[in-house]
């Protein structure tokens, strides 16, 4: 069967002016349409609208109606600004196959462009399983799975411009395998890069640096995104950030230069410190706070003194285990004071 939504129409102004004037180009709305066609073995999907920059859209897919149930897809982010009109063609997760007559339920949403939890807007859309409608006239590069895609991750960008704590499609592995399957090899609860720790990680689902060994070096970092280059440099003027380890102030911070990432439309920050390998086995806490001198705006909500945002507190913690390979280790951090490590 064929699912449609209805225009719908977020206005990200609440306080409008009651006048017989035409409506004041700040008064933006953010809208999504959408059609989608499942079938046994993938989704097609048509998304138009008009979109405010800093949002995009998001929509994943599940196997019982209101979104509940199991994803089948993971949860896919639509780079969008302004006018839009775009189609996807999204194959069930492992390429699996689905019988036809089954329910599906596909949560559409309007949220931050590096945040789908923080949304404007959210609506679950119910169907069966039938036939598949070819895409529209802009369709995307179709989205088959191979090993190595991205099928899901954290959200959060990291300083090389990636995302933090990707998972990538393995094909499945044969019901009968000649020597070792590569899976034997695997450690569970081991990230895609073990060690790279996002200091607010305890408020982000997906970012909780997973297993770690005495072998890794830590690598800590945290960012701020803006709409603007103005806005972020107005941010670093006011910025005063207390971040500590263990209750140790974390030395030898650096800062990046103010940038673009490719997919995303705001401008970015990011603060990083490499902490070195060697690490005591034990449990680590990382206690996050920030403040500003002045109010300050990233060009979508206020922060800083008198302001709704006053300040930021976060943190994460992680735990350090002894290497599974016998690899002797004399534990050199963390060192008291707490240094970084020089490459």
């Amino acid at each position: 069967m064929r699912r449609y939504g209805i225009l719908t129409s977020v206005l990200l102004l609440f306080a409008l002016l009651l006048t017989s004037q035409a409506q004041d180009e700040s008064n933006y709305s953010s809208t999504i349409n959408w059609f989608y066609s499942a079938c046994e073995d993938r989704m097609v999907v048509d998304l138009h609208g008009k979109m405010q920059a800093g949002y995009d859209v998001y929509y994943q897919a599940f196997d019982l109606f209101g979104g509940n149930g199991t994803a089948i897809t993971a949860l896919r982010r639509v780079a969008v600004n302004d006018e839009y009109s775009t189609s996807q063609v999204v194959n069930w997760l492992g390429r699996s196959t689905r019988e036809l007559g089954t329910p599906i339920s596909v949560v559409f949403r309007i949220g931050r462009e590096n945040d789908p939890d923080d949304t404007i807007f959210q609506e679950a859309s119910d169907d069966y399983l039938d036939e598949c409608e070819e895409p529209g006239s802009t369709l995307e590069e179709e989205q088959t799975m191979g090993t190595g895609d991205i099928i899901g991750s954290s959200g959060v960008f990291t300083p090389d411009g990636g995302l933090l704590n990707p998972i990538y499609y393995k094909e499945p592995e044969p019901l009968v395998q000649i020597g070792a399957r590569p899976s034997e090899s695997e450690i569970p609860g081991r990230t895609a890069d073990p060690g790279l720790i996002f200091a607010e990680c305890a408020d982000v689902d997906g970012a909780d640096p997973g297993v770690l060994y005495d072998t890794d070096e830590i690598r800590l970092f945290w960012s701020w995104f803006a709409k603007t280059e103005a806005h972020v440099q107005d941010h670093l003027n006011n910025a005063r950030y207390t971040v500590r380890l263990r209750g140790l102030d974390i030395p030898d911070i650096q800062v990046s230069e103010i940038k673009q990432i490719p997919g995303s439309l705001n401008w970015w920050v990011f603060y990083t410190v490499n902490l070195g390998d060697k690490w005591e086995p034990g449990r680590y806490g990382i206690d996050f706070n920030l403040r500003w001198a002045n109010p300050i705006s990233d060009g979508y909500e206020d922060f800083g003194p008198g302001t709704a945002n006053e300040l930021m507190d976060s943190g994460c913690l992680f735990v350090i285990e002894r290497n599974p390979w016998d690899i002797a280790v004399i534990h050199e951090n963390p060192t008291l004071p707490l240094s970084a490590y020089n490459d």
